[in-house]
């Protein structure tokens, strides 16, 4: 029989990601930290190092307690405090994006929506609100946990390509690896709950999908006769050039 066993691998082990996830936002902190008492005398950089530091603190809080017997009990519950943490991640990086255009705003932008995404339809699942924000109706299920989960290592990958060009203090590169790694297990977290759902089929059966969303937008259209509306339009505007004609020959 343990011949038989398959050796489960790091990245597969729940117990290991969270791990990892704890001892990474750990040295992000850390790491932070000291970059803003370095670069104390500029308080725009220290604001923004609180700022990046409070939504680590929160997801701080949210691995630890899931290595505790009440978190495992309320699990639920913390996953909903996480998505709305991320919720307002996601509005933040919006009004980021308005006020500063550019590769890196728009990077961070997709990302915090993904992973919005990602968590709304993965950690829902087997609750109450699924079933009462009708979430098993949402397009969004169509979408499969690797293409999620691929979709967030690309946008990490192309992140953290800009981020090390714009890069010029040492410990600023160590805060940007710091936050693609917690991002990437973060991703795989998220990954492994949902290969956990559809294994044993919880909520896996959802009727919400695109091309659903598609029909819809062809009915409107068909029901909409566009021609008729556009050959009217035509003979308005030929009528009104015959009339024209008519006024300058006279």
């Amino acid at each position: 029989m343990e011949n038989k066993k398959e050796k489960l691998k790091w990245y597969d082990s729940g117990y290991t990601i969270v791990s990892l996830i704890i001892v990474t936002i750990l040295g992000t902190i850390i790491c932070s930290q000291s970059f803003a008492i370095i670069s104390s005398s500029d308080l725009s950089v220290f604001t923004s190092v609180i700022n990046h530091n409070s939504s680590y603190l929160f997801a701080l809080i949210y691995f630890v307690a899931l290595m505790t017997n009440k978190g495992k009990k309320y699990f639920n519950y913390l996953n909903v405090i996480l998505i709305f943490i991320y919720l307002i991640s996601a509005v933040t990086s919006l009004l980021t994006l308005l006020q500063s255009f550019s590769l890196n705003t728009i990077f961070i932008f997709v990302e915090s929506i993904i992973i919005l995404l990602y968590l709304i339809h993965t950690m829902l699942r087997d609750t109450r609100l699924w079933d009462e924000l009708h979430l098993s109706k949402s397009p969004f299920n169509e979408i499969s946990n690797d293409g999620y989960y691929y979709a967030i290592v690309v946008v990490v990958v192309f992140g953290l390509v800009i981020n090390l060009i714009s890069t010029v203090v040492i410990s600023g590169l160590f805060v940007t690896l710091l936050d693609a790694a917690y991002v990437l297990l973060l991703g795989r977290y998220i990954y492994l709950y949902r290969e956990y759902l559809d294994k044993n089929k919880l909520d896996s059966d959802n009727e919400g999908n695109f091309d659903e969303i598609k029909k819809d937008i062809k009915e409107v259209l068909d029901k909409t006769d566009f021609d008729e509306k556009i050959q009217d339009a035509v003979s308005k505007v030929k009528t009104k050039k015959d009339n024209s004609k008519k006024g300058d020959d006279k």
